[in-house]
């Protein structure tokens, strides 16, 4: 737990945020701090079971709103339907911590040609969030 953050309290309030693999790890860690500023967070991962455990969890840790989603960031229409339940819920988008990954717990030579390629497509191949960041910033230009 943080004992004291480098932001003030309210740094992120009104803010919207949208982490990808928002559910364990590092992405509920930024998470939870990003609420504890004050902003509304948007938590996504392919397990909604997870997410919603969390979601739960962070609500009532910090009084925050999040809204989890399923999405699949490999998925371009996943990412678009996320994207528009984002501002259905919240009016708007203000940033997108991209913390998706695809883990294999494995050394590298082991890995199957199949896991090596979900990595790459979770990791690096990011055009299907890339799209999205520029609609993720006309909504924040259009709504202030």
């Amino acid at each position: 737990m943080i004992a004291t953050g480098m932001l003030r309290d309210d740094a992120l309030k009104g803010k919207t945020i949208i982490v990808t693999g928002g559910g364990t790890g590092l992405g509920k860690a930024m998470g939870t701090y990003f609420l504890q500023l004050g902003a509304n967070l948007v938590i996504t991962s392919r397990k909604l079971d997870v997410l919603q455990k969390t979601a739960t969890e962070m609500e009532a840790a910090t009084g925050g709103k999040v809204l989890a989603v399923q999405c699949d960031v490999r998925e371009y229409a996943q990412v678009e339907a996320m994207l528009k339940q984002s501002v259905d819920t919240f009016g708007k988008v203000d940033v997108l911590l991209n913390n998706a990954a695809g883990n294999f717990i494995s050394p590298t030579e082991r890995l199957s040609a199949n896991a090596f390629s979900t990595v790459i497509d979770i990791v690096l191949m990011i055009g299907k969030l890339f799209v999205s960041v520029r609609e993720i910033l006309d909504t924040s230009k259009n709504t202030g």
